[in-house]
């Protein structure tokens, strides 16, 4: 029992305090992901596995102590290769006890794929997305791409807390005491006709009452969620395209047919977020430029702080499904406002 609950302590502190991988590796954070599930349940092999990639910063942030911890879970629990995987690396040389591990428990718990946490000041509900690397843009299941969606690039993301649902009209009217949007059906309903200059505005207002930090995502963190931690979906609901259950223009949207709809109807992702493809489009922090992927770092896409236009992700309600997938871009300019653009936020907690 006492390795089985080890083996527990090192997953979640290996999902959330060094789950941020580099680029240039072979393994992606799907695939390191079924590792640390495997290993999780007990399979050796996974951990020998997980311990070379930690070893080696294969899909993962180089750290030899967790290779040292997972090496030896492994050893403990029969593996015979593990045992040669310890000397070959001289991995009882690296310092710090996986005991020590311990800990971290209650500390990481909370942060586990898809946990969930409501702001005690805003009312906003954040799903937790896990770090990792991902292959940004189109891919082969992503349909007729275009242009701005190539070339496709490896990024690699921090795990960070995601608004399960975009900002609603209630939240708004809460911190800037009014309600620009067209369609006012209720508090639940997202804001819209909202200018990247005004959204600003409203995080700097949360920031100055909340502990923590708000932000709109940046366009990579956009899409990794979107895509289910990078997996190469189309659409935030998967890969239907005719009449999906969804807000959009050839969506089977119901009643909600031509309008927004409530932030948390129809289906979350398999992280939980809702309406990352249709409903209203989210800006993101970015800066556009159709160009911008032929330009990325080696490790991070990066963006400029400053200039204009700003990136719109999502597609909206009046649009076609083909325009609502992950990986599809657009820009708007900073002061223009639509009933068709709301948004979501990130946010930094600070324990």
């Amino acid at each position: 029992m006492g390795n089985l609950r080890l083996c527990q302590v090192i997953l979640v502190c290996t999902v959330i305090f060094w789950g941020n991988p580099f680029s240039g590796h072979a393994l992606d954070s799907p695939q390191i992901t079924d590792l640390i599930q495997s290993a999780h349940q007990g399979d050796t092999r996974a951990m020998r596995k997980l311990g070379q990639a930690y070893y080696e910063g294969d899909g993962v942030l180089k750290d030899p102590a967790m290779a040292k911890c997972w090496i030896r879970q492994a050893h403990e629990l029969g593996d015979k290769k593990a045992e040669k995987l310890w000397n070959d690396l001289e991995l009882w040389k690296y310092a710090g006890d996986c005991d020590t591990l311990l800990q971290f428990r209650e500390s990481f718990a909370q942060n586990r794929i898809g946990a969930r946490w409501e702001d005690p000041v805003t009312g906003m509900m954040f799903v937790w997305i896990s770090g990792g690397c991902f292959s940004m843009g189109c891919h082969e299941n992503a349909g007729k791409c275009r242009e701005n969606e190539f070339p496709v690039h490896r990024v690699c993301l921090d795990g960070y807390w995601m608004g399960a649902h975009e900002v609603t009209q209630g939240q708004w009217e809460d911190f800037m005491a009014s309600n620009p949007s067209r369609f006012q059906d209720g508090d639940r309903y997202p804001v819209e006709m909202v200018s990247f200059e005004q959204v600003r505005e409203f995080i700097r207002e949360l920031n100055q009452k909340s502990p923590h930090k708000f932000s709109l995502p940046t366009e990579a963190q956009w899409e990794y969620a979107c895509r289910n931690r990078g997996r190469r979906i189309s659409y935030a609901w998967g890969r239907e395209t005719f009449m999906p259950p969804a807000n959009c223009g050839s969506c089977d949207s119901g009643t909600f047919q031509g309008r927004t709809a409530p932030v948390d109807s129809f289906y979350a992702n398999d992280l939980g977020l809702y309406h990352m493809s249709g409903n209203v489009g989210e800006w993101c922090k970015n800066v556009y430029d159709k160009n911008g992927y032929q330009d990325h770092g080696s490790d991070r896409y990066g963006f400029k702080e400053n200039g204009q236009p700003r990136v719109v992700r999502g597609g909206a309600y009046s649009d076609n499904v083909s325009a609502t997938g992950c990986t599809r871009r657009q820009g708007m300019m900073p002061a223009m406002k639509s009933e068709r653009v709301g948004f979501r936020l990130v946010v930094k907690k600070r324990f």
